[in-house]
């Protein structure tokens, strides 16, 4: 039973406790006027007077505020009998009305005129009477409001299109006022199926009515007005379907009836526009749907423009405006983890969609510079999304906004890799990878280390394949222009590992990162000379043979000399993962000196490997025996 309902039936049973009590009172038996009106009681004695005190004219507290109505709770019955019966009723009034329009103009019963002034009488009662009763019986009276309103909507339409009494124009323009007189209700009495239903018919009047096709830029006019007035409402109600209503009109008859055919610089802010305030509105109030509508709409209608304007700055100051609802959401909410999959979230972080628009919008960004001078960005490829980088950084770095920061160091590794090539690439992403953990121990801050490391993987990836490929025989071992990239990519590695990648060593993660660090430096310097090894042998002009057996003695007298140096680094720190890998080391060159050398070394580079060994194996153990006894002693 509906709060209507309830109220209705206390209202007759206290208007049958009234009756019952008139009745009661008449056939009261006649008493004395004494037994009626007792003696009046002597006065009180006069109190002394009380000093007006503060306490003495403190107000009372302010009456208790009416509980709110509870929400209904209504059965399948009661649902079916409330609101699917009303829901039929309504469409058959409306259907009724329109079938007997339609008859009246087969048989001619009345002139087209009073056919339309007949419908507007009939809806103007119609929703008169859901007025009236809208106080008491909310739903129903509201559907009878708009019941009324689709009745005169469809006589304003049957006058322009059915009769021709009226103009195209005049019957877009009185279906426009229909529907805002219907929003305005739905505003008066907070129905959001009413605020939905206007602002459909708004946006639905010049599709249902328009018939000169080369109106493009009044269509934009009465999609940017009718979008203006039905949005505000809907955002001050938090009408969230009224809402989506207005971004799916706005931008679907907008694109498909004027983008192509109204003036560039009608599309351009009406996609500007549009987009900027409903990105604002769905990012305020999470609306998913609302902000993908206008998001997509926006830029969409930005890139239809750019195609037919000579002068692309506009372009470029659009992409700004619509970038600007994305930047004050990335800096009223500046926390985006955890990142919720879900569409809207309460917590803390950003929902997938909110992250995606973000990290979308540099791209586009990128794209509307380009624009402006294609030739130029061309010869300087990574121009642009420096260009981008810089107020992402100068944002991100003067507050601390990761997500701004994130941008804008990708987009400063994107610059190098565009602007540069070959060895030259290497250099500038080591650079970056030491600048953002640098600038952590300098500013406090704990999240430029990511980047750092991603940036340091970036740089590596391209050393060992892109960069290495193209090297030539010209370049030198150990010295040549690759080496040296090695080298520092080596120096890089440690340094971040040494304590640049900042954290709390008694952190575990810190902990962790630094080892991985220590153990991708270790096997670069391991493997990267032993590569550089080879090399400057096979670069040498003696024999093929000559070269693979001193390379191969050379290797082996590197690793045995890497062992020894991580087994007493090892012992000096006290590091006992160190001595491990030491030994790891070691355990390899034996295997290598028995199973390979061994079998393919002539015999001079055989006893000079195997002395090797010998000579090593002897100092490590030495080492371990010198290590017991000091340990032993003290």
């Amino acid at each position: 039973m509906s709060p209507e309902d309830r109220l209705d039936r206390l209202e007759q049973r206290v208007a049958v406790l009234e009756m019952l009590m008139r009745e009661l009172a008449g056939k009261a038996p006649a008493t004395s006027p004494a037994a009626v009106s007792p003696p009046p009681p002597p006065p009180p004695p006069a109190a002394a007077p009380v000093p007006q005190t503060a306490a003495a004219v403190v107000p009372g507290p302010p009456p208790p505020r009416p509980a709110p109505r509870p929400k209904s709770h209504l059965t399948s019955e009661q649902w079916i009998g409330q609101r699917g019966l009303l829901a039929v009723g309504v469409a058959a009034l409306i259907t009724a009305m329109g079938y007997l329009l339609k008859l009246s103009f087969d048989r001619n019963w009345i002139t087209p005129v009073m056919r339309c002034i007949g419908g507007v009488g009939a809806g103007v009662i119609v929703g008169g009477i859901g007025w009236r009763l809208h106080a008491r019986y909310r739903t129903y009276g509201a559907a009878l409001i708009g019941c009324g309103a689709g009745i005169i909507y469809l006589s304003v339409w049957a006058a322009a299109r059915l009769y021709g009494v009226v103009p195209s124009f005049i019957g877009i323009v009185g279906l426009a006022l229909v529907s805002i007189a219907l929003a305005m209700i739905a505003y008066a009495i907070n129905v959001e199926a009413l605020g939905a239903t206007a602002a459909l018919g708004a946006f639905l009047a010049p599709v249902l009515l328009g018939h000169d096709r080369s109106n493009a830029n009044l269509l934009l006019l009465y999609l940017a007005s009718m979008a203006a007035g039905l949005g505000l409402v809907a955002a001050r109600r938090g009408w969230r379907l009224a809402m989506l209503v207005v971004a799916a009109s706005y931008f679907g008859v907008g694109t498909a009836g004027a983008a192509d055919r109204a003036v560039p610089w009608a599309v351009l802010l009406f996609g500007m526009i549009g987009g900027t305030a409903g990105l604002y509105i769905g990012l305020r109030e999470r609306w998913w749907e609302t902000r993908f509508l206008t998001f997509s709409g926006g830029w969409w209608l930005v890139a239809a423009a750019s195609d037919r304007l000579h002068h692309h700055w506009p372009i470029l100051g659009s992409a700004v405006v619509l970038a600007a609802p994305v930047w004050w959401h990335g800096l009223r909410r500046p926390q985006v983890l955890p990142l919720d999959l879900a569409p809207q979230t309460t917590g803390p972080g950003w929902s997938a969609g909110e992250a995606l628009y973000f990290f979308i919008t540099p791209l586009l960004l990128g794209w509307a510079i380009h624009t402006v001078a294609p030739e130029r960005f061309h010869e300087n490829p990574g121009l642009v999304p420096l260009l981008v980088a810089i107020p992402y950084l100068l944002v991100g770095y003067f507050r601390p906004l990761p997500a701004f920061a994130l941008v804008g160091a990708a987009a400063a590794a994107i610059a190098a890799s565009a602007q540069w090539d070959g060895i030259s690439r290497v250099w500038v992403l080591l650079g970056l990878a030491l600048l953002w953990p640098a600038l952590d121990h300098r500013l406090g801050r704990t999240d430029g280390r990511w980047y750092g490391t991603v940036t340091l993987a970036f740089a590596l990836e391209y050393l060992f394949n892109g960069a290495h490929d193209r090297r030539t025989a010209a370049d030198a071992a150990f010295v040549g222009p690759w080496a040296l990239a090695l080298w520092g990519g080596i120096v890089s590695t440690v340094a971040l590992a040494a304590g640049l990648w900042k954290g709390d060593p008694a952190r575990e993660d810190t902990r962790l990162a630094r080892n991985a660090f220590w153990v991708v430096g270790g096997l670069m310097t391991l493997f990267g000379v032993t590569a550089e090894i080879r090399r400057f042998f096979e670069l040498r002009s003696i024999s093929l043979e000559n070269a693979t057996l001193a390379g191969s003695l050379a290797v082996s007298a590197w690793w045995l000399i890497f062992a020894a140096m991580l087994v007493g680094l090892g012992f000096r720190r006290a590091v006992k993962r160190v001595r491990v890998a030491g030994l790891t080391v070691a355990g390899l060159a034996v295997v290598k000196v028995v199973f390979f050398d061994l079998s393919s070394l002539d015999a001079l580079y055989r006893v000079g490997s195997v002395f090797l060994l010998g000579f090593v194996m002897l100092s490590l153990a030495y080492l371990y025996y010198r290590h017991d006894r000091t340990a032993g002693t003290s």
